[in-house]
């Protein structure tokens, strides 16, 4: 078995397989939020779970890839159009047309034991893809970043935030942000049932493998609010007291889960349109940047990975490498440096990291290099 790892994310893959509301927002500036719509709470948990108030949706612990080679995905479901991540994005969230925005979301980060580690608040005003302004607060990040036509500007912590700091956005802001980087993939609509419930479900199907646990994301049966997704490794998304505002759906109370346990818990306090001139978005002079073409201390999102073609003589033995890597602005590695005494190792690791292809890591709304580092085990 072959373990493929990025900080803060790890694959697993066998030898033979291709990895690969309750309430009212008030808004302001002229938007009318809607009332909440009577909705059975949806959580990821057991059969023990009280599933005649909720709809309960088993923990993502494991899954199993089948190499097949005709795609017989018709059967389970209907085809959808191809360009249906960016449709429901029109629905979902507030990417895209919705401006301009301000939004406030608290969050809990919990560690693998489940233990609380992190609190903190972030904020965002938004009025286009090169003008935001965006604000941690908490007790491990405190930054202010500006958007703006000539790349982006920070202010007070120079590092990025963490995986999990970064999702707290993503989740409530872009909801469809992962599905539109999956290639090459197969969406198929199904119903899937938990109980007395039932959701409407689109499923990210692979033509050239089947899982048993594949990327979807789930939705009210009688409306296109989003109620549910599965992403990326074990992540599981629960969206709770849905609202309207501006025309699209936000989940206020979130929870995201890693392999059945607590990741994030977030709340959002607040979601207004505003009015807003250059100046709000103008960064202090002491901010520093723009941020260079070629970036560090980030985690692009890993979308087709291949291991490397191990030789029969390594069988028993624990192997372990890290990859200093550069990946292109397309998401392509450009270069890839194996650290490692064994020559062979080395090679093997380089040419296969060589063949990885990441979502392109976006700044301002515009591609740029990114030097990351990945390590891979075999044992």
């Amino acid at each position: 078995m072959c373990k493929i790892r990025q900080p803060e994310k790890t694959i697993f893959c066998l030898a033979t397989l291709l990895i690969f509301s309750s309430g009212l927002l008030q808004a302001q500036g002229g938007a009318s939020p809607s009332n909440t719509v009577t909705e059975t709470r949806v959580v990821v948990g057991t059969s023990q779970t009280d599933s005649d108030s909720a709809i309960v949706i088993p923990p993502s612990t494991s899954v199993r890839i089948q190499l097949q080679r005709e795609n017989n995905l018709g059967k389970a479901g209907s085809n959808t159009p191809p360009n249906w991540p960016g449709n429901e994005a029109e629905l979902n969230g507030l990417k895209s047309e919705v401006q301009p925005w301000h939004i406030i979301v608290s969050y809990d980060q919990f560690d693998e034991d489940g233990d609380n580690v992190h609190s903190g608040t972030y904020e965002e005003f938004w009025n286009g893809p090169d003008k935001y302004k965006r604000i941690y607060k908490s007790d491990n990040l405190n930054q202010t970043d500006y958007g703006t036509s000539h790349g982006l500007y920070r202010l007070g912590d120079q590092s990025w935030p963490d995986s999990a700091q970064l999702k707290v956005r993503e989740v409530i802001v872009e909801p469809f942000d992962y599905a539109q980087t999956l290639p090459g993939f197969n969406a198929v609509t199904v119903e899937r049932h938990f109980g007395a419930h039932s959701l409407r479900c689109v499923q990210l199907e692979n033509p050239s493998s089947k899982s048993t646990d594949p990327p979807q994301y789930c939705f009210d049966a009688d409306r296109t609010a989003l109620r549910y997704a599965r992403g990326s490794g074990w992540l599981q998304i629960t969206y709770n007291n849905i609202v309207s505002f501006g025309g699209r759906y936000i989940g206020r109370n979130v929870e995201v889960t890693n392999g059945g346990k607590p990741f994030l818990k977030l709340h959002v306090e607040t979601v207004e349109t505003i009015a807003s001139s250059d100046a709000d978005f103008m960064p202090p002079s002491d901010a520093k940047g723009p941020l260079g073409d070629r970036i560090s201390g980030v985690h692009p999102r890993l979308i087709q990975s291949f291991p490397p073609k191990w030789p029969q003589s390594l069988r028993g033995q624990h192997i372990s490498v890290s990859v200093n890597i550069v990946i292109g602005k397309d998401g392509h590695v450009l270069s890839a440096h194996a650290l490692s005494n064994n020559a062979e190792e080395a090679k093997l690791c380089e040419d296969a990291v060589r063949k990885w292809i990441f979502a392109p890591y976006l700044v301002t709304d515009k591609p740029v290099e990114v030097e990351s580092k990945v390590i891979l085990t075999y044992q």
